[in-house]
């Protein structure tokens, strides 16, 4: 049998590109993002879990499971690198952050996850993403302390740690009433 050169796309074994890059919004389908800015002192990288800090409109990386979650840091392709010769992108202290609190992101795991898993945020993060508020799901353990439950949000692939996988994530939101 003669090797087709190039080789498809097509071929037996499914495509051969990535999902896509951390923290890059996807699947064409509507979604909601609000910004914030960094009012702490450490950067925040795509595709972790950004919560509020004290003052109105400002985030911080997750410090602590009490922290009230905002949603998950959204990548700006056009954000330029740090020139400190890391070429380092990430959301750094007064910067702008958009926010996905509604709609299908990737990630990268923190830990093996399973396709429909609860999305726990690991505060001090895990072995495949070590970044404070990096994901991990049910399959590596129950939601307690150091593993917070991200309401509304769910695992859409099954991924070993540290690989790329997409979450789905749906805030239904709070209420507050005067009666």
């Amino acid at each position: 049998m003669a090797t087709q050169w190039p080789n498809p796309l097509t071929s037996v074994g499914g495509d051969t590109l990535d999902i896509g890059f951390e923290g890059q919004v996807i699947d064409q389908e509507p979604s909601q993002i609000a910004t914030f800015t960094n009012s702490g002192s450490t950067a925040l990288d795509f595709g972790i879990l950004a919560v509020r800090d004290t003052n109105d409109g400002t985030c911080k990386v997750m410090a602590a499971d009490t922290d009230l979650q905002l949603g998950i840091v959204v990548r700006n392709p056009l954000k330029p690198a740090s020139t400190d010769g890391n070429n380092t992108v990430n959301y750094k202290q007064y910067d702008s952050v958009p926010v996905l609190f509604d709609g299908v992101i990737v990630v990268r795991a923190a830990e093996a996850v399973r396709r429909g898993d609860q999305v726990l945020a690991i505060t001090a993060g895990g072995s495949g993403n070590s970044n404070a508020g990096a994901f991990g799901g049910s399959k590596g353990g129950v939601a307690g302390s150091g593993r917070v439950d991200v309401p509304g949000a769910v695992w859409m692939d099954t991924v070993a740690s540290g690989a790329l996988g997409r979450i789905r994530i749906k805030q239904v939101g709070t209420r507050r009433t005067t009666t």
